[in-house]
């Protein structure tokens, strides 16, 4: 007969045989354990006060404290022999060092040490510290103979691979800061007062400040404020500075100075004296606190004045130039004088002015002129007939009459011109300084005519042409007047003639 199985009842049966191969594991396990536990050696092992239950069977204390990852420093303490036998028992005991970080005048280094007082701390290292040095635990001024602050145990960084069950795995000593200072002895001196101290300051600067002392920018100290102190006897020389005021005309300046003299403080601010400058008091003037120097600057300048001469212009005949004509003969050139003067200023203001030289820098040229002294007779066509002329002259026309020139009609002098002759057509009035009187002249549009007047108003190249009354015709025009027969003596030409009133008419 056949029995068929189902698949839920073999998967309890697989079940089943493994938990009873489980159950005989752990039976054996527990009982190898018994055995271990019942051979070993049950050791306590105390670090720091903490305590932890070993059993081993290891040989010694030495291999215990190995197996057990334990590396001791040299200044730990272990208070049984690393050779003792382990045993049931047996308690280990250690004592770690605490760390100090030790700061002695600026040098800092890390100690282990099992000292319990400041005093012996420093003897470990061979450290002595009088009474006049500064001596510190944790920042806080201490006594020689402090205690060190109680011991205490800090978590520090996990350790991996030691066993969970010690209490001091990952624990570490706080350390402790002690600082020592030693006092160096000092001297300082300060003009003529000097006295003596210790310091424990590093540079010249603390000590001074230590003391309460404060500087200004112009003092000196030597040696410097940041000079170390030394190791034996330290002096230190102040000079004070003493204020003072040193003012200009662009602007003023408080400071202070260590300088003896006056002299001796513009050369510290680096101010110059130029060539005339002056200050006030003097340069030899010892300084005093609170002094007030001057500083006037002093400029002597020249300055050059021109003054012009103009030159003067003179005419000469020329003998081979037709008569109204000229040339230039020599250009004038105008003198100059110059006069220097001496100017000095103060602060730029000026004070005085003084002439200091004249000279002639260059002398006038007059200006020579040439007009024409030769005549050269002509001939002019005119309905009349050829005319032989010797000057023509450009001039400006009018027209008058008898009745024009303001005698009454009633007057013996009704009519008589400047000659004597009767005004009337062919008697003109001129200038007898540019045409001479009884000269006769030609006029394109008038005719031939005598210069028999000199008229009221007359002057210069200005012709006035006589007419009978009621038959004067209208002039105001240019013309060209021609000068007949003969020259006459040269004494009696005006060779230079005046422009006006024709000064309009000479270029046409």
């Amino acid at each position: 007969m056949t029995v068929h199985r189902s698949p839920f009842t073999d998967r309890w049966a697989w079940r089943l045989t493994a938990l009873a191969a489980l159950l005989l594991a752990a039976l054996l396990l527990a009982g190898l354990a018994y055995g271990f536990l019942r051979s070993a050696a049950r050791v306590t092992v105390t670090v720091d006060g903490m305590a932890a239950t070993v059993y081993t069977h290891l040989d010694s204390v030495a291999d215990l404290l190995a197996d057990m990852q334990l590396e001791l420093r040299v200044e730990d303490r272990l208070l049984i022999a690393p050779e003792t036998p382990l045993r049931s028992g047996l308690v280990v005991e250690i004592q770690r060092a605490r760390p100090v970080l030790l700061d002695v005048d600026g040098r800092v280094s890390l100690i282990h040490t099992q000292a319990t007082s400041l005093q012996e701390a420093l003897s470990q290292r061979n450290l002595a510290a009088g009474s006049q040095d500064l001596v510190s635990i944790d920042d806080q001024p201490a006594a020689l103979d402090a205690a060190l602050p109680p011991v205490a145990i800090g978590r520090g960084r996990n350790l991996p691979g030691l066993p969970g069950v010690y209490p001091w795995r990952g624990t570490q000593i706080q350390p402790v800061a002690i600082a020592v200072r030693h006092a160096a002895p000092l001297t300082v001196q300060v003009g003529n007062l000097e006295w003596s101290t210790w310091s424990t300051a590093s540079t010249v600067g603390e000590a001074l400040a230590t003391l309460g002392m404060v500087f200004y920018e112009g003092d000196r100290v030597q040696p410097g404020l940041g000079a170390p102190l030394g190791a034996g006897h330290s002096r230190v020389v102040i000079e004070r500075s003493k204020p003072v005021g040193i003012a200009t005309a662009e602007h003023s300046l408080r400071t202070r100075s260590r300088g003896a003299t006056v002299a001796d403080l513009l050369a510290e601010n680096s101010l110059l004296l130029t060539g005339f400058d002056r200050v006030e008091p003097g340069l030899d003037t010892p300084l005093s606190s609170d002094m007030a120097v001057r500083i006037t600057r002093v400029q002597h300048l020249f300055e050059i004045e021109e003054q012009v001469t103009p030159y003067e212009s003179v005419w000469e005949a020329d003998p081979e130039l037709e008569i109204d004509s000229q040339r230039l003969e020599q250009e004038g050139v105008n003198g100059i004088t110059r006069q220097r003067y001496r100017v000095i200023l103060e602060d730029s203001q000026p004070i005085t002015r003084t002439l200091d030289d004249t000279w002639l820098a260059q002398a006038p040229v007059t200006r020579v002129n040439m007009y024409g002294a030769k005549i050269v007779p002509r001939e002019l066509d005119t309905p009349s007939g050829p005319l032989t002329y010797w000057r023509k002259i450009r001039m400006f026309a009018t027209s008058y009459t008898a009745a024009d020139a303001g005698t009454p009609v009633d007057s013996p002098w009704y009519g008589i011109t400047r000659t004597g002759m009767r005004a009337g057509y062919g008697v003109v009035a001129v200038d007898p300084g540019v045409v001479r009187l009884y000269t006769q002249l030609y006029v394109p549009g008038y005719g031939q005519a005598v210069a028999g007047d000199t008229g009221g108003g007359v002057d210069g190249r200005w012709i006035d042409l006589g007419y009978e009354v009621g038959q004067a015709a209208r002039w105001g025009r240019c013309v060209d007047v021609y000068l007949l027969g003969s020259p006459p003596p040269s004494y009696q030409i005006t060779y230079r003639l005046p422009n006006a009133p024709a000064v309009a008419c000479l270029g046409r």
